[in-house]
């Protein structure tokens, strides 16, 4: 069963201000380094809107229920991507988009730290 919670959007916070190991609360990043495509969509968690994707844009959102969460986004089609949040916990999700048959479609990832503070750090 997916978790229905509304989060605590946090936007243009730099992640190092954010603790990551709170226990009372987990926190997803979000962000999308730039490129040619510009087609910009809205990311939920549930069913709240906690990010809009744009080229060289970035969130922190705080969830303070665990539980199983879909974030997802959709232009032509939709994609997804289950998490199951603890508390005291951080998940990077790195958006962008791949062509779809007639417009760009959303991709979501989720990444591992290491692989995403070099891309989070160099969004403004």
């Amino acid at each position: 069963m997916l978790c229905g919670c509304s989060p605590k959007l946090t936007n243009r916070t730099p992640a190092e201000s954010i603790p990551s190991h709170h226990p009372d609360y987990a926190v997803i990043y979000f962000y999308r380094t730039g490129n040619f495509v510009k087609t910009p969509y809205d990311v939920h968690l549930g069913d709240d809107v906690v990010y809009r994707s744009k080229n060289k844009t970035k969130a922190v959102v705080k969830v303070d229920k665990p539980g199983r969460y879909e974030i997802w986004a959709k232009t032509e089609s939709r994609e997804s991507l289950t998490l199951d949040i603890e508390l005291g916990k951080e998940y990077y999700v790195r958006t962008f988009v791949h062509m779809g048959a007639a417009i760009w479609r959303p991709s979501l990832e989720l990444m591992s730290r290491e692989s995403a503070l070099a891309d989070w750090n160099a969004i403004p």
